[in-house]
This record gives C-alpha cells, structure tokens and sequence, in this order.
C-alpha cells in the first residue's frame, strides 16, 4: 500500500502518542511482576495489581468530552498537556525505592493509568476520524508495535539499565522520551474529520450520552460486536499473566526474562502486529478474526510444553515468542475491527467503549489464569487460556452485519469496503 503524506503524518503521530503510553505500563506489566514474584506474593497479588489500570475500563465515563465541539478544536493542546503530565508522573517514580515505598509506587501506577487513559480518547478518535477503511490495519500496527516499543523502553529501563545507570537516571529518560513524544506528536497535523463531513449535534449531558451510547453498543442486533471486544483477547491476557512468575519461579534472573520478555517477545509482537494490519487489509475481517483467534489458541501449545517441563530454556523462549506475536496478530485485527464498529459522529465515545470491554478483559483474564495456577496448578492454567482464545469464533457469523449495524452504516457499504480489501479467505 502506497501511504500518502498526510497519512504517514497521522501513523507517525499515532505512534509516538502510543509508545509514551506504553512507558509506564512497562513499568506495571514488566518490572512491578517480577519484583513482587521475587518478594514472594502471590500470582493472584500479581494479577490484582491490573486493578490499578481500572481508568482503562471507566473511561467511557468521561470519553464524552472528547467529540465536545468544544474541546475538540483544542485536542492536540490537551494531548500535549496530558503528555506533560504523564511525563512528570514517570519522574516521580524516583522518589521512593520500590522495596520500601511499595503503596507510593502503586498510586503512580493508577495516576499514569488515568493520565495515559485519558489521552487515549483523543488518539482513538484521531485515529479513527484520520484513517479510511484501508488504513486502519497500518494505524493499528502503529499502535500496537508503538505501545510495544513502549512497553519495552518501560521495562527494559527497570530491569536492566537501572543497575547500571541508577533508579533515578533512568526513569528520568523514561520521562524525557515521553516528554519528547509528546512534543513530536504536537508538530504534525492537528485533529480533522475523516473523509465525510458529519452533521454537528447539540451537546447533551455527558451521562445522557454514555448511557445512549451504551444501548447502541450491546443492544439488540449488535451484541456481538460489544461480547467479542470482551472475550477475544480474553485468552491471551490469561496466558500473559502466567508467564512471567512462572520465569521466576524456575530461577530465571531479571537480565534472562527481560531478553526473554522484554526483548524476544516484543520483537514478536511487532512482527505480529504488522502481520495483523496486512490481514486485515487482504481478506474480509470475519476471516482476519478467526485466522488471529485460531492463531493464540495455537501459541498456547508450546506454553503448555514449557510449564510441564519446568520451563526449559529452549522451549520457554519459543513459548513467549508465539504467545507475543499471536497477541500481536489478534490485538491489531481486533482493534482495526472495532474501529470499523465506530460510529464517526461520537468516534470518541464509541471506540473508547469498545475498547474498554476489551480492557475488562486484562484484569478478568490475569484473575482467571492467576487463580488457576495458585488453586490447579500451571498446566490448568494453560489450558483455560487455550479454551478462552478458540471460544469468540463463535461470534464471528455474520461479522460485518453486525459490524456495519453498530457503526450506523448499511451492509452494502461494508461489503464494499471488503471488497476493496481483496475478498475472503
């Protein structure tokens, strides 16, 4: 695909906006996972800490504001201000010593979510105002291998350079490069409705909207698109969850999981991201779902080999590479999906509603994959993640009717749109 100018502004700006995301919650995935492993808590303490992360989920609360008439004008001025912000949380994390200041650290850990969740509503209803039908699937690459890059810069940080450079050395870098991609995103294109000029509504409170917005996501006729966005990553962030205190009980140091992890299974996720965006483009997004869906039901198999066998080197490492890129693969064509569910009049509160269902799912999966492991044992756990990731292909009958329903478009424009994309599979 040969991208245009003013779309490379918009997937640039897309992915510095989600790689200053990713920073902090490569702090809370990678590093605060490990540290409390070794301090001895519990898998399912580890996975109680996705609670901290619960701006993702309310968002839709306040997502409203982002389609304000209002406020829109002013987005890239917000998302720098927010960018700032999310900055100086970073820093912050300098004060206190993990070990000793454990409660300080977590309380950071839920401000950066707020601040980086809040700045989501604006990316998301950039993204999908920016991007046509066929640009999705490289937009959400960009956000998908951007929050990667991210996540590594995150976690990397802390589980390595911090022993080298020093805890405050480092996490004022962390800061830095949030700071300077912010401002990075700042100098390109300012926000701009997509393609159609859209008739302006009168504001109406914020609770009347979400609630109506709400009704339009799971009521009848488009509950599918609203229950996949749920379960689809449901499997894949049980198995995430188990990966990392299962390293560290067989005795891998931090420098081993960050090459693993951090690493190896980063790389694996952008490549499984820019496959995902080349999927969706190729073929019709029903067949994108259940070849990504058949994708992390498959990574599962080595994972479970790994924790049979006491998490051998070898086979470990091919674990967490598969895992990575079949959440890459699926992350990227459900978003990209989702995005074509959007209503492009309230695209702010709408996409952050389907994305949130999506978040419910990292703290209901990690509880799920967590307990299993404490009360089951590893092997359960494992299996429960390979049963949760096949179980969304069953709503995957009639994808785009109920695709184009929630997004207010007749079918005939998405089977358009599909057609353009290359056919099915």
């Amino acid at each position: 695909m040969r991208v245009d100018p003013r779309t490379r502004h918009v997937l640039t700006a897309l992915a510095l906006l989600y790689t200053a995301q990713g920073i902090p919650f490569g702090f809370a995935a990678e590093y605060l996972p490990v540290v409390l492993r070794e301090m001895g808590y519990s898998r399912t303490f580890i996975a109680s800490m996705f609670w901290l992360q619960l701006p993702w989920q309310l968002k839709p609360l306040w997502a409203p504001i982002g389609d304000h008439p209002r406020v829109r004008p002013h987005a890239r001025h917000i998302l720098l201000a927010l960018q700032c912000a999310l900055a100086l949380a970073t820093a912050s994390y300098a004060l206190f010593p993990v070990a000793t200041a454990l409660p300080f650290w977590f309380a950071l850990t839920a401000l950066s979510a707020l601040l980086a969740s809040t700045q989501d509503i604006f990316v998301d209803a950039f993204a999908v105002r920016s991007l046509d039908s066929l640009g999705r699937g490289y937009g959400n690459t960009a956000q998908v291998a951007g929050y990667r890059v991210g996540i590594v810069l995150g976690g990397v940080a802390l589980l390595h350079y911090q022993t080298r450079w020093g805890t405050t050395p480092t996490l004022l870098a962390c800061a830095s490069v949030i700071l300077l991609a912010g401002l990075g995103a700042f100098a390109l294109r300012q926000d701009a409705p997509a393609q159609v000029a859209l008739p302006s509504a009168a504001p109406r409170p914020t609770l009347l909207v979400v609630l109506d917005q709400l009704r339009a996501v799971v009521g009848p006729g488009v509950w599918r698109v609203a229950a996949l966005a749920v379960t689809y990553k449901l499997g894949a962030h049980t198995a995430s969850a188990l990966i990392k205190p299962m390293l560290v009980d067989h005795g891998w140091t931090r420098e081993a999981i960050k090459d693993a992890v951090v690493l190896y299974g980063t790389g694996a996720s952008i490549f499984g991201a820019a496959l995902g965006g080349l999927l969706h483009r190729r073929v019709r997004e029903a067949s994108a779902l259940g070849v990504a869906a058949v994708a992390q039901a498959a990574s599962m198999i080595p994972l479970a080999m790994a924790a049979a066998q006491g998490a051998p080197r070898g086979i470990t490492l091919a674990a967490i590479i598969a895992e990575h890129l079949a959440s890459g693969l699926g992350t990227t064509v459900l978003f990209a999906s989702l995005m074509s569910a959007t209503h492009r009049e309230r695209a702010a509160l709408h996409y952050t509603v389907l994305t949130s269902l999506n978040a419910v799912a990292i703290a209901a999966g990690g509880y799920a994959g967590s307990i299993t492991a404490d009360v089951a044992g590893l092997s359960a756990a494992v299996a429960l993640a390979m049963a949760l990731s096949v179980a969304p292909c069953a709503l995957l009958f009639r994808w785009s009717a109920h695709s184009a329903r929630s997004a207010g478009l007749d079918a005939a424009e998405v089977e358009d749109s599909l057609t353009v994309r290359g056919g099915s599979l």
